[in-house]
């Protein structure tokens, strides 16, 4: 069975591994900073934090079969906050016409900008190869998972969510943009500076031009680049398009991948979620290749947990014996239901 929970210190070795692939600013492939990640992570779930703003909700999924964790994401409550801003590069137009020449430019600017009263963001999923076309819809469910739990505590998240999209990257993990922009003005690698940000972005505020930067002047293949989503993000960028989030005109300053947001509120896999309170008998579901899933999840003797179930054609969830041990739920608890885009 596939199960859906928050990150424990016995997973310590399995999301190193996860990391390792991602390997990114929210997720480096550093052990001391994972073991600090998964302790501030127990501690937001427990409620325990003085400032809801610090919350770091890392979910992850575990194939309990063969008792190993295969994939992982990540709520950050508040990107951008007092003394931790969040940056990003402002995406504008400007025309630029000769009637003398006959002659029409539109060129795209990049702009530093940014915050300390940012939004929610998501980020950090991690899913292995081999369970990427699971019948149980793995990639989706790490996806909802993280608003299921935001529209259980509204109150930990901010109204407006954001995701960042890797970009595409050359061998060697190399960037175009970053190789193009951000190396001349701070002298650092790509991977120099994405893992020196997961500590502090003070060098960002100190080193970027202030004034906007005409990306025409950058070689084409860098301005293509510019706001495209890496290919391994696009089903995952699917799935945010398909519950509401829209393109922002922002990128990452490092490698110009693409923002995406929404409303919290708006997002579907928060309004669309709904309560049931579990029957007395427990529902096996008949065996078919053409099933509904939805995400059932609840916060039950074992803290919160989810997984993914069928439904029947009156949209009433089969949840089986296993599932509602797993869930740590029985008869006349309450369970919530989000529907899988």
């Amino acid at each position: 069975m596939l199960i859906l929970r928050p990150i424990e210190p016995r997973d310590a070795d399995a999301l190193l591994g996860l990391a390792t692939q991602l390997d990114s600013m929210n997720l480096p492939a550093e052990p001391a900073f994972l073991a600090e990640r998964i302790a501030l992570s127990q501690r937001s779930f427990a409620g325990e934090l003085e400032d809801w703003r610090e919350g770091i909700y890392v979910f992850v999924l575990e194939d309990s079969d063969v008792e190993r964790c295969v994939g992982t994401c990540t709520i950050l409550a508040k990107h951008g906050r007092p003394g931790h801003p969040y940056f990003w590069l402002e995406v504008t137009n400007e025309v630029r016409r000769s009637d003398d020449l006959g002659v029409r430019f539109e060129h795209k600017k990049l702009q530093l900008r940014s915050t300390e009263d940012g939004p929610t963001e998501i980020g950090g999923i991690v899913l292995e190869p081999a369970y990427r076309r699971h019948k149980g819809r793995c990639g989706k469910a790490l996806s909802i998972v993280r608003f299921a739990y935001m529209s259980m505590h509204p109150d930990r998240f901010e109204r407006e969510v954001i995701a960042e999209m890797l970009s595409p990257f050359e061998e060697g993990r190399r960037n175009l943009l970053w190789d193009a922009f951000g190396k001349h003005f701070t002298g650092l690698s790509y991977r120099e500076a994405d893992h020196l940000s997961s500590r502090s972005k003070q060098f960002i505020a100190d080193l970027f031009p202030v004034d906007p930067v005409y990306a025409t002047l950058f070689p084409q293949r860098v301005q293509d680049v510019i706001g495209q989503a890496n290919e391994t993000a696009v089903a995952a960028l699917r799935i945010l398009e398909k519950i509401g989030f829209r393109h922002l005109c922002q990128v990452d300053p490092f490698d110009g991948g693409p923002y995406v947001g929404a409303s919290r509120d708006a997002i579907a896999s928060v309004n669309q979620r709904r309560q049931l309170v579990l029957p007395g008998l427990a529902r096996e579901a008949p065996a078919t290749d053409e099933e509904t899933l939805v995400l059932i999840s609840a916060e039950g003797r074992h803290g919160f947990r989810a997984t993914v179930v069928p439904i029947d054609a009156d949209e009433s969830p089969y949840v089986c014996e296993a599932a509602r041990e797993a869930l740590g739920v029985g008869a006349g608890d309450r369970v919530s239901i989000t529907p899988l885009p």
